[in-house]
């Protein structure tokens, strides 16, 4: 039961660490693990194998394993017919600048 409890508090630090979101969610991937982790009853239920997965798995997760273990170059990131496209995606997220109606229409009737 200890070592249970040793990988939970050691799950719910790296959650904790996880940056908050930039898009409002209806839920929040952060904030649900936490509560879930929280709970002795759900806790109980999960084996410690399965703990020891998820932690491994929540590690990887925080340390972008696979984000620098396949990493994407300038010809995914910008391809030749669309070079921008990626960057507007990103600042409109962002909320860096918005696109006029204008240009929207241009984006969709030439794809540029």
């Amino acid at each position: 039961m200890l070592a249970k409890k040793e990988i939970t508090d050691k799950i719910l630090s790296l959650l904790r660490t996880l940056p908050k979101d930039r898009i409002n969610h209806y839920a929040s991937f952060k904030d649900v693990q936490i509560e879930r982790f929280l709970n002795p009853e759900k806790i109980a239920k999960i084996s410690e194998q399965d703990l020891k997965l998820q932690y491994v798995s929540l590690r990887d997760l925080v340390n972008d394993k696979y984000k620098n273990l396949y990493k994407l170059d300038d010809k995914l990131l910008k391809p030749k017919g669309n070079p921008r496209y990626y960057d507007r995606i990103l600042s409109e997220i962002k909320g860096e600048k918005k696109e006029t109606w204008g240009d929207a229409i241009r984006t969709v009737w030439y794809g540029k």
